[in-house]
């Protein structure tokens, strides 16, 4: 890596935890950007990560992100609202504004600074692409239609981010699939649930398109690594699968004996209108990836749930 230091939004979070122990093994310094530095700051202890700085910043000012982008040659940005609740206007309104008014201010500091950082490494998502049980999607497949709440969401969120290439910042966008990972709490409630897993969600028919977090993580690194990435790479498996293909593996290694179904309508009683982040889906395809030559250390599903159970 030529970078000399990573500024990272997000760094608490489900990929920017994994990604600043990554960093921290390579001898990386790493400026974690956080809302509550008290809590990141526990999060990475001085003893632990003697490399990694913790800098206090409101997301909607740049005035307040461009101090902890000093010095930093690449700047990845994971920040965002969590999608996987009950959307209420005020979610709604939460999620919309972490991605494209947070990533509009991002930018703006970055335009601002006497010496900018090299590289903006930013988060997004399939739903880019809109949702369908038929079509294959690739990074050459049109923006999905507008309407749809996270799909507009996701081109907002891109088109803010493609503002830094104006100054000169290598871009990368990484759409993210379902990232799977259980933590040490999660695997606790999974044991508990184990003779339970394995029932259809829904129809058991949408598509997902799913990422193991090693391997998100893998990517993350290469596009830090690699000067000639530039643009939209799709960051899922080369082998997205149905929900019941997703809920089967889960149930087969947690040697379910009662497998219970769990109807869509249940689902939107829970979730209301947040219940499309499981209900539907797409079928994406990492092509870029894959010809640039990026090998997955796991691709297919079954090897992927064993890993995180195990």
């Amino acid at each position: 890596m030529t970078q000399a230091k990573v500024a990272i939004t997000g760094a608490t979070g489900f990929l920017g935890r994994r990604l600043v122990e990554k960093l921290a093994i390579r001898g990386i310094p790493v400026t974690v950007l956080s809302r509550s530095p008290s809590k990141a700051a526990a999060r990475f202890p001085r003893d632990q990560f003697p490399l990694v700085t913790v800098a206090g910043y409101d997301p909607f000012d740049p005035a307040t992100i461009a101090p902890g982008l000093i010095d930093a040659t690449a700047v990845v940005h994971l920040a965002g609202e969590p999608i996987s609740t009950r959307w209420t206007p005020g979610v709604r309104a939460a999620i919309r504004k972490s991605r494209e008014t947070g990533t509009r201010a991002l930018v703006t500091a970055i335009a601002g600074m006497p010496s900018r950082p090299a590289t903006l490494i930013s988060a997004s998502a399939c739903r880019y692409y809109g949702i369908s049980d038929s079509k294959r999607f690739a990074e050459d497949s049109p923006p999905g239609p507008s309407g749809d709440f996270l799909t507009d969401t996701t081109h907002l969120w891109e088109a803010g981010a493609q503002r830094a290439a104006d100054h000169d910042l290598r871009v990368v966008i990484l759409r993210f699939g379902i990232a799977l990972a259980v933590t040490k709490r999660g695997r606790e409630t999974l044991k508990r649930l184990g003779p339970f897993l394995g029932g259809r969600v829904g129809s058991g028919r949408q598509w997902v398109s799913w990422i193991h977090r090693e391997d998100a993580i893998d990517i993350l690194l290469r596009a830090l690594d690699t000067p000639g990435m530039r643009g939209a790479y799709n960051a899922t498996s080369p082998y997205p699968v149905r929900m019941r293909q997703v809920t089967d593996a889960f149930g087969r290694k947690s040697r379910s004996f009662v497998r219970v179904p769990v109807p869509a309508m249940v689902i939107r009683q829970l979730l209301g209108d947040g219940a499309t982040v499981v209900l539907d889906g797409q079928r994406v395809h990492p092509d870029r990836l894959l010809a640039d030559g990026f090998r997955f250390r796991f691709p297919q599903i079954d090897p992927a749930v064993y890993d995180i159970l195990s």
